[in-house]
């Protein structure tokens, strides 16, 4: 029973990863072993679907059941010494893609940050309402209308001066 127990809880890195069925590999170095494919846990899988896959090399935790080490799962990754936090304020809770991209939250300050590297592309089946002040530094390409204190982009008429009639929309 004992040696059972000493092999439930694990600690080892991720060796290959199969994204189409939720699995990694992970190698135990000092036990000289890698695992079958383990599930990859996390939050949701039924109707709200959270999609994470650990990448190779990843310092992970593996609980295994007591059958042995064909089944088990990879409860999460790990910081260590190479791998650290990727911020030191606990206000600021982010995740860092391996591009550059990254997206934080600052609950002091209530500002949501994210920084892209490539294009973003946000796109609904209804409307984009977005309320308060808008910065933008890049190109902007929007299809449909875009209306900013109640005037549209697409819509919007303007008086002539000379006879007092109003334009035609934009075309």
């Amino acid at each position: 029973m004992d040696g059972q127990l000493k092999n439930l809880i694990r600690v080892g890195r991720v060796s290959s990863v199969n994204p189409a069925a939720g699995t990694a590999r992970v190698a135990f170095e000092h036990q000289g072993i890698v695992s079958n494919d383990l599930q990859v846990l996390v939050p949701q899988t039924l109707q709200n679907k959270d999609y994470f896959m650990p990448d190779i090399g990843e310092h992970v935790v593996c609980l295994f059941l007591p059958t042995g080490n064909q089944e088990g799962f990879i409860l999460g990754a790990i910081y260590s010494n190479q791998d650290k936090p990727a911020t030191a304020d606990s206000n600021k809770p982010q995740v860092r893609f391996a591009d550059g991209t990254w997206i934080e939250y600052d609950r002091s300050s209530h500002e949501l940050t994210v920084y892209a590297v490539g294009t973003v592309n946000i796109t609904a089946a209804g409307s984009v309402n977005i309320t308060g002040d808008v910065n933008i530094t890049g190109d902007v390409n929007v299809s449909g209308d875009v209306v900013a204190s109640d005037i549209s982009l697409v819509n919007h008429v303007h008086k002539e001066n000379d006879i007092g009639q109003t334009t035609d929309p934009p075309q």
